[in-house]
């Protein structure tokens, strides 16, 4: 399966519980289901993030393989100079031996140094990416966590508010019950 598959493949779950949470948050408000309605909007919630944060992933992956390319650019670049040191090395083959090697010997050592740096330099900027990109990730995830968790905890709260209420409802009929039958009773004695 190529990434673009896995990618669609995940597309469409998002989609499909975005979806299933829309419908039960649809269906729980119709028929009056608060905590099938929190249920969808939690659902939909956490397929959001979820793709937020599959797009963080990829973009970072998209850096990193620019960063890799770079990499690849500036060695290209660099065997590049090293072949123009060594074709002006080789235009000087009349020079004496000693003037030819110590020219040639020289281009190396500045085409090794030239290459050696901009390969140090591409790393560096490369790993700083791939950090910028590890750090946004892991923000992206953490506000998710932090935003599921939120609505968790408001979900809680909101069943812990609605066992109060059926309490208090039960609590009043309990009252309305005895107060009905200290009125039979006192039709009675009467």
């Amino acid at each position: 399966m190529s990434d673009d598959d896995g990618a669609a493949s995940s597309a469409r779950r998002d989609l499909v519980d975005k979806v299933a949470g829309r419908v039960k948050e649809v269906a729980g408000a119709i028929v009056d289901n608060d905590e099938l309605a929190d249920r969808g909007r939690l659902q939909q919630a956490e397929a959001e993030k979820r793709r937020e944060a599959e797009a963080d992933e990829t973009a970072a992956s998209l850096e990193i393989e620019e960063a890799e390319q770079d990499i690849a650019s500036t060695e290209a670049e660099a065997d590049v100079a090293r072949q123009e040191v060594e074709d002006r090395t080789d235009a000087n083959e009349a020079a004496a031996q000693n003037d030819r090697l110590r020219q040639h010997q020289e281009a190396e050592a500045d085409a090794m140094r030239c290459a050696k740096e901009a390969r140090i330099a591409a790393e560096t900027q490369a790993e700083r990416r791939m950090e910028e990109a590890d750090a946004s990730r892991r923000a992206a995830e953490n506000a998710a966590a932090d935003e599921i968790s939120a609505a968790r905890e408001d979900y809680d709260e909101s069943l812990d508010k609605a066992d109060a209420l059926e309490r208090e409802a039960a609590e009043a009929r309990e009252r309305a019950a005895q107060a009905e039958r200290d009125l039979e009773t006192n039709g009675d004695q009467q």
